[in-house]
């Protein structure tokens, strides 16, 4: 279990604070294996506890102990053993179970809270014949209020997993050669973090010729493919541990063997922008100040900047996007992810480039330790 008894107690009191105060019987959280936007993390968050396949469902009560449902024996006790849970019950029918469960506790009528983008249609359908009478409430936004007021415990395990993709930096370094394939350099991005404590990877590469004037655009990073390295390319890597459940993220652009004049370019604006956009990376500050900041300067380039600009980090990997739409308020701990996309003017050719970064009172810490260069090995 990566967090204190007072962590998990903390958690606790704020999620009851929501049932007292939406006047619930319950709160149901559903969650599952899924790289998602925000949605998904709420039972990771409340549980401390890793899915490894399928869902799972935790219902939490007013006055009497939560209780975790899990689909095999294998995650069930893995949840007794390294989960905030007690109470944890194997399920062959997460629904079936929940709603007999309620009955048991006496919850027949009010109101029960749940987030229905997780809640499947058919769930729906069947705890609404269960409960003709029970009001169902969402609560996800409430619960993102409670998951964006990070705590100090968290901040040390964003820095943990920081540093998980500083290594697998390092180690696509020792990887890249011309004959390696995509799979071979994400292998080893993986290789490092998991060797380290990573429970899970989120690896996305590109590689390929870039230059404005033969139009040769280098390919967005997708997932990782076999295609071999030749001389000359660049390859630009999305480098995502998930440590203790919590998402960090590296994007960085190499050269083979040859230097790009091009590429430095637009990576110099690229750079320069994150820059600008750090100045309002402080608490009080909205997020999209920082979006502004770096519109202003890309634009006085003459290049253009479009999303994605970057994402607030949790459980979830996209917790929020930093956009200038976002009008949320930055608060201490809160960590973001800022990889500004840059495109040339004639919008032909893009380049991104970024990394975590920590809100603090009066301004942030950068949690990663890789150079801002653009390297040819």
């Amino acid at each position: 279990m990566a967090f204190t008894i007072a962590e998990k107690d903390a958690r606790h009191r704020a999620i009851q604070q929501i049932i007292e105060t939406d006047h619930l019987g319950a709160l149901l959280l559903i969650g599952d294996t899924n790289v998602a936007p925000g949605f998904s993390g709420d039972l990771r968050y409340y549980t401390n506890n890793r899915i490894i396949f399928y869902r799972q469902m935790v219902l939490i009560f007013r006055n009497s102990e939560p209780v975790l449902f899990a689909g095999s024996e294998i995650q069930r006790q893995a949840a007794v053993r390294r989960s905030f849970i007690r109470d944890c019950r194997l399920s062959d029918n997460l629904v079936v179970d929940a709603a007999k469960l309620l009955k048991e506790r006496g919850i027949s009528t009010g109101r029960i809270g749940v987030n229905l983008e997780m809640l499947p249609a058919a769930w729906h359908t069947y705890l609404r014949q269960e409960f003709p009478h029970v009001e169902w409430v969402e609560t996800h936004d409430r619960m993102m209020n409670i998951r964006f007021h990070r705590s100090e415990e968290e901040a040390d395990i964003y820095r943990k997993g920081a540093e998980l993709g500083d290594g697998g930096f390092e180690g696509a370094l020792k990887m890249i050669r011309p004959g390696v394939s995509e799979f071979e350099i994400a292998a080893e991005i993986e290789h490092a973090a998991r060797a380290r404590g990573a429970e899970d990877h989120f690896t996305l590469i590109g590689s390929g010729k870039f230059s404005f004037g033969d139009d040769n655009s280098l390919p967005l990073p997708y997932s990782p493919s076999s295609r071999q390295i030749e001389l000359g390319d660049s390859i630009v890597m999305e480098i995502t541990p998930r440590y203790e459940g919590y998402w960090t993220q590296l994007v960085r652009t190499v050269n083979v063997e040859k230097p790009n004049r091009d590429l430095e370019k637009i990576h110099k604006i690229c750079r320069d922008a994150i820059e600008k956009g750090l100045e309002p990376l402080k608490a009080e500050k909205k997020v999209k100040d920082l979006v502004l900041a770096m519109e202003a300067h890309v634009k006085d380039r003459g290049y253009l900047l479009k999303p994605p600009i970057g994402h607030i980090c949790g459980v979830d990997l996209i917790e929020a996007r930093v956009s200038r739409q976002n009008e949320m308020v930055l608060e201490p701990g809160t960590a973001v992810i800022l990889h500004p996309t840059i495109f040339t003017p004639d919008e032909k050719h893009s380049f991104f480039w970024g990394e975590t970064y920590l809100v603090k009172q009066d301004g942030y810490e950068r949690l990663h330790r890789s150079t801002d260069e653009l390297l040819t090995i």
